[in-house]
């Protein structure tokens, strides 16, 4: 498959980022597909079902092209690397017409009259309504759609509620009239204009085919298939429960492609989508709009790939004015999520930092976002042993595409490691800041049943439980597992005697094998300062602590390495609140000033 082309469209300050996925010209057998009258325009869900899904949908834009159906994915405006955020007015509007503005791109792109959308959950009920406004829309992939947006939003508050998030401390509220959606801003305004939208009340019928997907684990709905047949005349409903609707929409790292629903779209797209007619002109091959556009005032991005094989991909962010920043800021991928960060944290940090005459570069690793794995290696591996390398042709190229002197990384979770392992092995780094990593040395195949932070953190768990009354009531009724606490304290024991044993053989000269200290020290001596940043109680700071010993006490007198803890949030810093915090601590451990 031709590799997708990044694209930016849309009216001026409204401007969305998306990926067209065009079909192979050529190929060695099998035979290339015929070119297709219609193209497929994807629509996200929103928020953390967003980034959960992004693989997947991928996944689907992959499939459609193979059948010879060029494919738009894109990010609704303020969503994603699409220009603007969730706070700003007319949201529901804006999305509605980000979908409009994509099936234009698309139309215009890839040389088509007609186009099919696809939408999972809030994407599947934002191409419903869009397209049941125009005339252009040949089919619709609904996949669990949102029917009721009252609903959805008594879900989301579930979903919030079972997290059970940190509240904000005093002073970091939520302004009046927003509320949070799992780490994202929903607005009074969008709120009610998700709460009046009903599928069931729709009065024109979205397109002539529907394709309507459901969980396999929840009753169908019937209800939104009976009324889509009752519309305009009827439409051609083939309504199916089937499988991957919850693996899809597990943590980035865990989620699963939904292949039967893959395979059950690309199907019916063969089915449905008629072949150009004979003498059908090519589709047209100017080249994408990478940028520069604005997306903030004196702040532009620019996709870019970063390496002659069109491997790694990233955006980005600089000043607009004439002078070019000769220092920038790479950002890591967190675990699985693609470049723009939990909650969208790393668009905002970007964008904040060009502000302030930094050129800063999110991008994705290969095998995570879009980024495709090198050949030979597996997508969606976090701890990826070509990572290091990823970041070092990141900062090759930096180096000699815009100019870059120095530059400085940060990475949370996965992204902190391999921040920290970049350092360690003599990146042209001049300071890495590490969010709460959980692992220090990482070995493909490494078991997961009790690493070193699982043990931490139950240590940790069991060391309060036992100043609380409860807890001895449950041991004397048989209510505790006290083989499971063993194993844990058994395990920290040893954890800690391995510690002990590294910090003596460090001391007399005789380093062991994955010696954390002498890691920091080797980093320390190559002049880059660490800066590790930790949420109070994340199992990192101790792990830290514990296999370094004596080299984090000596770096921490000298100032080449510093541990600053943040109150209240979660592992990856979900709480909105959370984000206004730990921005403010990096730009102090950056010196972004």
């Amino acid at each position: 498959m031709p590799r997708a082309e990044p694209r930016y469209f849309g009216p001026a300050g409204r401007v969305c980022f998306g990926w067209l996925h065009r079909p192979p010209a050529d190929r060695p057998p099998p035979p290339v597909p015929p070119p297709r009258a219609a193209g497929l325009v994807i629509c996200n869900p929103f928020g953390h079902e967003a980034v959960s899904a992004h693989r997947a949908l991928r996944h689907f834009a992959e499939a459609a092209a193979a059948l010879g159906v060029p494919a738009l994915r894109f990010d609704y405006h303020g969503t994603g690397d699409s220009t603007g955020d969730d706070r700003e007015p007319g949201r529901w509007e804006a999305w509605l017409a980000s979908v409009d503005a994509a099936v234009d791109e698309l139309r215009r792109a890839a040389g088509l009259t007609h186009v099919y959308l696809l939408g999972v959950r809030l994407g599947a009920t934002l191409a419903a309504l869009a397209a049941s406004r125009r005339d252009d829309v040949a089919g619709l992939v609904a996949v669990v759609p949102v029917v009721s947006g009252k609903q959805w939003w008594r879900e989301t508050r579930a979903m919030e509620n079972a997290m059970q998030l940190a509240a904000a401390p005093p002073g970091r509220e939520l302004p009046a009239g927003q509320a949070e959606s799992v780490g994202f801003v929903i607005t009074e305004e969008t709120r009610a204009a998700l709460g009046a939208v009903d599928l069931l009340g729709l009065e024109r019928r979205p397109a002539a085919r529907v394709l309507l997907l459901d969980r396999d684990d929840l009753p169908p709905n019937d209800r939104f298939a009976a009324r889509l047949r009752e519309l305009g005349g009827g439409a051609e409903v083939d309504h199916r429960r089937v499988p991957g609707y919850a693996g899809m929409m597990l943590d980035p790292h865990d989620a699963v492609v939904p292949g039967e629903m893959v395979r059950a779209v690309s199907a019916w797209l063969d089915r449905q989508v008629p072949a150009a007619g004979a003498g059908t002109p090519p589709a047209p091959t100017s080249p994408a709009a990478a940028g520069p556009v604005p997306v903030a005032p004196g702040v532009t991005e620019t996709a870019d790939f970063l390496d002659g094989t069109r491997t790694l991909f990233g955006i980005v962010t600089a000043p607009a004015a004439a002078t070019s920043p000769t220092r920038a800021i790479v950002l890591l991928n967190a675990g699985a999520v693609n470049r723009i960060g939990p909650n969208r944290l790393y668009v905002e940090l970007a964008r904040r930092w060009a502000g302030r005459g930094h050129l800063v570069l999110r991008f994705d690793q290969a095998g995570i976002g879009d980024s495709p794995p090198w050949p030979g290696e597996e997508e969606n591996i976090v701890y990826s042993p070509s990572a290091v390398r990823d970041l070092e042709c990141a900062l090759q190229h930096l180096a000699e595409r815009r100019g870059i002197a120095t530059s400085r990384a940060l990475g949370l979770c996965s992204g902190a490691y391999h921040a920290f392992k970049a350092a360690a092995q003599g990146l042209a780094v001049e300071r890495v800041v590490i969010i709460n990593p959980l692992v220090f040395f990482w070995k493909p195949g490494m078991s997961l049943a009790y690493p070193a932070y699982h043990v931490s953190d139950a240590a940790a768990h069991y060391r309060r439980s036992l100043v609380r009354l409860t807890t001895w009531k449950k041991l004397f009724t048989g209510k505790v597992d006290v083989t499971g606490f063993a194993q844990v304290m058994a395990r920290r024991v040893a954890f800690l005697a391995g510690g002990i044993l590294r910090d003596l053989a460090r001391r007399v000269g005789r380093p062991m094998a994955e010696d954390l200290g002498v890691e920091l020290q080797t980093a320390a001596r190559r002049g880059i300062g660490m800066r590790f940043v930790f949420a109070t109680g994340d199992p990192g700071e101790d792990l830290l602590r514990s296999q370094a010993g004596s080299s984090v006490r000596r770096l921490l007198r000298e100032g080449r390495l510093s541990i600053r803890r943040i109150d209240g949030p979660n592992h990856t810093f979900t709480p909105v609140w959370s984000h206004a915090v730990l921005t403010e601590a990096l730009e102090e451990e950056l010196d972004v000033r």
